[in-house]
């Protein structure tokens, strides 16, 4: 519909000039602020009412969000919330008066009752980025309530002009800040890895980092397990990130599974939908219940098979992230420098076990040969005064005693050096076993929830570990009839083992018996056991004070 009232140009007239706040805001990099700013200098201009920019999301069929400026500004909010996301019904490529009906849609529907300003017909301009359309500035009727001119037209059209290259330079600008934020992340990164950071830590700050950069609501780093078909979620950031720390995701029909097998960065419209016609596996049906768009960037350096996951929530807009993408870049840097310093470690601790088998032989060939040769010269000279001068004697043999007693300790000091080997199985690759082996060949579905420093516990501790969680997979198994258990071991100040399962309980003899060792164990190291069962199944807590180097 054009324009009613549509007079010849005025011969020299100017073109509007956008404000002084506008060509600032543009130039800041703030696009937000930018918007209100278009909408207000349009309101200003041809003195309407109400004004809001309409901007599209980049697959053009949803507004993105409406940007509202009107004399109250909490309407203006409730308006822009209303219109979030909302299917488009009408853009215009050119100048346009556009009424409700002509959309199809009641204005009741966004709040607005009889004789509101916004019921009634409104100008609508096209605004272009860059050739493409950005979206539609709407203008309603002006305060005097009079129909707008083609000179109203001639203002706003030539307004949403030089707003669009305010408009491109704002966005340029962010996407310029959002990309130096993402590089100075991935070095902040990088150089707390090679300074010697936890990579749990670390992981945990890429996390978080992904979460922040990719406007999501659940980000997750998953890794390699000693099973070839499982990747488990070694830290998540967002909404219930505590609850799928630990998740073990298989790679038989889900999308992790297909994203890694393909080694692409892979945006996906819906992580809810089947991966694989008509299969989907469980546990990443029960994650992405109420989850929608997701991101996944397989980490590219091999011999890391890992990924970054990245969620939101259901309705919300989709990714839109290439291969050159600076979150990909990102990923990639960070996943390369945590390989470097897993072989750095891989090296220091080659590097200390050499030390150790040096210092200990050091002490065998060196040390220990000296005492032994001290103790044979002081055995003889004891002999020979044991008739005339007895009491020196007895001293000399209390010595000797000693310095016998110290080669001992030093020959239990060398055991132990040796003892560390560099290639035994982490405590996370033996608990993994454990709950393998026990529910192999059970229809029992199994879920393995690892969390924390594991593989940095006192050696003494870990066989207790590794009884508990057998014991009580076990009791599963055998007495509960259940359908699932899940174990989940977390370290912080405490460790604590957690086994439940949605069978019947286990049997009261049992409790007295079975579960008594476990207790004790417990109580040896200061912790305690509670067992709590129902109708739904029992839950069994181990948790005792984390043992300190």
């Amino acid at each position: 519909m054009t324009p009613p009232d549509v007079p010849e140009p005025r011969p020299g007239s100017d073109a509007p000039v956008l404000p002084a706040a506008v060509v600032t805001t543009a130039t800041s990099g703030h696009l937000e602020t930018t918007l209100h700013e278009v909408v207000r200098a349009a309101v200003d201009q041809v003195g309407a009412v109400f004004g809001a920019l309409g901007v599209l999301s980049d697959g053009g069929r949803r507004l993105d969000r409406l940007v509202v400026v009107g004399a109250d500004a909490a309407e203006a909010a409730r308006i822009s919330a209303l219109a979030d996301r909302q299917t488009v019904h009408q853009f215009v490529s050119a100048p346009a008066v556009l009424r409700w009906d002509q959309m199809d849609i009641d204005p009741e529907r966004f709040g607005f009752p009889p004789g509101h300003p916004a019921r009634g017909p409104f100008l609508a301009v096209p605004v272009r980025v860059g050739g493409a359309l950005f979206g539609n500035l709407y203008l309603t009727q002006k305060d005097a309530a009079q129909p707008f001119t083609s000179a109203d037209v001639e203002v706003v059209q030539a307004l949403a002009g030089v707003a669009g290259l305010a408009i491109g330079n704002a966005r340029a600008a962010e996407q310029a800040e959002r990309g130096r934020r993402q590089f100075q992340a991935g070095t902040e990164i990088v150089t707390s890895l090679l300074s010697g950071a936890g990579e749990e830590d670390v992981m945990r700050a890429m996390a978080d980092r992904v979460l922040e950069l990719a406007e999501a609501d659940l980000a997750g780093v998953l890794c390699p397990t000693d099973d070839d078909g499982v990747l488990v979620v070694a830290a998540a950031a967002g909404e219930d990130a505590a609850d799928i720390e630990g998740v073990r995701i298989p790679l038989e029909a889900t999308h992790v599974g297909n994203v890694h097998r393909s080694r692409r960065p892979t945006v996906i419209d819906d992580v809810g939908a089947d991966p694989v016609l008509g299969r989907h596996a469980e546990v990443a049906v029960e994650i992405t219940r109420h989850l929608g768009p997701g991101l996944m960037i397989p980490f590219e350096q091999p011999p890391t098979k890992g990924m970054v996951v990245a969620m939101r929530r259901r309705g919300r807009e989709p990714f839109e992230v290439g291969p050159h993408h600076p979150l990909v870049a990102f990923v990639t840097r960070t996943a390369l420098a945590l390989e470097l310093a897993r072989s750095q470690a891989r090296e220091r601790r080659l590097q200390r076990q050499a030390d150790r088998d040096r210092i200990a032989r050091d002490l065998h060939d060196h040390v220990v040969q000296r005492i032994f040769a001290t103790v044979l010269s002081l055995d003889r000279l004891s002999r020979s005064l044991e008739a005339g001068q007895p009491s020196i004697a007895s001293r000399l043999g209390r010595t000797i005693d000693e310095l016998e007693a110290t080669i001992a300790e030093i020959r239990s000091a060398i055991f132990e050096l040796h003892e560390d080997d560099v290639t035994a199985p982490s405590v996370r690759g033996r608990l993994s076993d454990v709950v393998r082996m026990v529910t192999e060949g059970s229809p029992l579905r199994r879920d393995l929830r690892l969390r924390g420093a594991l593989d940095d516990l006192p050696r003494e501790i870990v066989p207790d570990l590794v009884a508990v969680v057998r014991e009580l997979v076990s009791n599963v198994v055998r007495h509960a009839a259940a359908k699932r258990v899940t174990v989940s071991v977390d370290v912080d100040d405490e460790v604590r083992v957690t086994v439940t399962d949605d069978g019947t309980g286990l049997p009261e003899v049992h409790a007295r018996s079975g579960l008594a060792n476990l207790a004790d164990r417990a109580e040896r190291r200061g912790g305690r056991l509670v067992v709590s069962s129902g109708p739904d199944g029992t839950e069994v807590r181990w948790t005792v004070p984390r043992p300190r180097r």
